[in-house]
């Protein structure tokens, strides 16, 4: 754990996991890797969340997995950011699609 991060950093970067907020941390901290981190997680929480929606639609009889998995990936990284930790989400987290 790095608690090197100061507190409105780890609160900027835990808004990121909220939807379409993922962009927060690039405008308000840009030069923070923590944020720049934290918020390419939450842009993929959004598009896991948005196929993981459209799959409830088409598979009924999963519908309480993937509900699961939309309510536990971002309790996941707002628990992360706010602890000042970098760890990536389980399956998904190893996608870079922000630089």
């Amino acid at each position: 754990m790095n608690n090197n991060y100061d507190p409105v950093e780890r609160m900027i970067s835990a808004i990121a996991y909220f939807w379409v907020l993922f962009f927060l941390p690039l405008l308000l901290i840009p030069r923070s890797g923590f944020g720049r981190f934290h918020a390419n997680q939450g842009l993929l929480n959004l598009i896991l969340g948005v196929v993981l929606f459209l799959l409830m639609r088409l598979i009924p009889g999963l519908r309480w997995l993937f509900g699961l998995l939309m309510l536990a990936y971002p309790i996941w990284g707002v628990l992360t950011a706010m602890r000042g930790e970098t760890r990536p989400f389980p399956v998904i987290g190893r996608f870079q699609l922000l630089r």
